[in-house]
C-alpha cells in the first residue's frame, strides 16, 4: 500500500504502530523527497533517520571525499572508506537499511550553477559548515517556493530552524535572523571544534521536525530549535518577520 512492499512494512513494522503513521501520513512519506546538502556530522544522522522513519526518497549533495577527521561525528563512515566520496558511500550504506528506498547523489559542492538540480525536492536541508552555501540555499529557497530548513552544530551547540518558503504571505527567512549580505568570518568546526554528540543531535532535531512539517505533526515553521548538547537544554524561540529584509519581495 502507497508504495511499501511487504519487506518494508516488516522493516518498519514497529514504526507504523504508531497513531501518527495513519494510511494518509503513509501515502505523504512514500512521495516527498528531500534534498540534504552536505552529508556531514549532521546530513549523516539526518539522512538515517529519515530512510528509518519511511522517507522513500532523498536527493544528497557532497563533493568531499571521507576523510579520518570526520569518523568522530559522520557515523555512516568508517576506516574502511577513507578516500571514497560521501555521497556513494552513503548512499550504499541507506540501502542497506532498505533497498527500495530512491537515493540520488551529486558528487560535487553545490553552486549556483547547480541549484536547478534540486528543484524537484519539497524541503532542501543545508548541512553544510559554509556561511555561503547557506545564503545561496536560503534565497534559492525563496525564488523557488521549496521549504528549506537551516541547521548548524558548532562546539557544543546547535541550532535548527525549518522555513515554510510555500506561505508568501509571511515572509521569514535565515536573511532575516543574519542579515547578512556579505560575506562574514564566521567559527567553522575545523577551527573550533565540534562535539560529535551534538551534531548527532543536531541531525536529529533536523529529522524530527522534517517529520513534524511533513505530516503535519506539529507547527514547526519558523521556530528555531537551539540548544547547548553539553548541558542538554533546548529551547524553542519563534521568529517573527524583518520587514526590511532584502529578500522579502523576492
Amino acid at each position: 500500500m502507497y508504495n511499501y512492499s511487504e519487506k518494508e512494512y516488516e522493516i518498519f513494522s514497529r514504526l507504523f504502530i504508531l497513531n501518527e503513521y495513519s494510511e494518509e501520513n503513509l501515502k505523504i512519506l512514500s512521495k516527498i523527497k528531500i534534498g540534504i546538502v552536505g552529508i556531514g556530522g549532521i546530513g549523516c544522522p539526518l539522512s538515517q533517520y529519515l530512510v528509518s522513519s519511511g522517507v522513500k526518497k532523498l536527493l544528497l549533495v557532497d563533493g568531499d571525499i571521507i576523510e579520518k577527521s570526520n569518523l568522530n561525528r559522520q557515523i555512516l563512515f568508517n576506516l574502511n572508506d577513507i578516500g571514497q566520496k560521501k555521497v556513494d558511500v552513503a548512499k550504499h550504506k541507506l540501502k542497506l537499511i532498505n533497498t527500495e528506498c530512491k537515493i540520488d547523489i551529486i558528487d560535487v559542492n553545490v553552486s549556483s550553477s547547480n541549484l536547478n538540480s534540486l528543484n524537484d525536492c519539497n524541503i532542501i536541508v543545508d548541512a553544510t559548515d559554509d556561511w555561503f552555501t547557506s545564503k545561496l540555499l536560503n534565497e534559492y529557497c525563496i525564488k523557488n517556493s521549496i521549504n528549506f530548513l537551516y541547521s548548524s552544530a558548532l562546539r557544543h551547540d546547535l541550532q535548527i530552524i525549518l522555513f515554510n518558503n510555500k506561505n508568501k504571505d509571511n515572509h521569514i527567512c535565515l536573511n532575516c535572523i543574519f542579515p547578512n549580505r556579505n560575506d562574514v568570518d564566521l567559527p567553522r568546526c575545523s577551527v573550533v571544534g565540534i562535539s560529535g554528540i551534538s551534531a548527532g543531535l543536531a541531525g536529529l532535531v533536523a529529522a524530527q521536525k522534517i517529520i513534524n512539517f511533513s505530516l503535519n505533526l506539529r507547527d514547526e515553521t519558523n521556530i528555531m530549535t537551539i540548544s547547548d548538547g553539553k548541558n542538554l537544554n533546548f529551547d524553542n524561540i519563534i521568529i517573527k518577520s524583518k520587514d526590511d529584509c532584502y529578500l522579502n519581495s523576492t
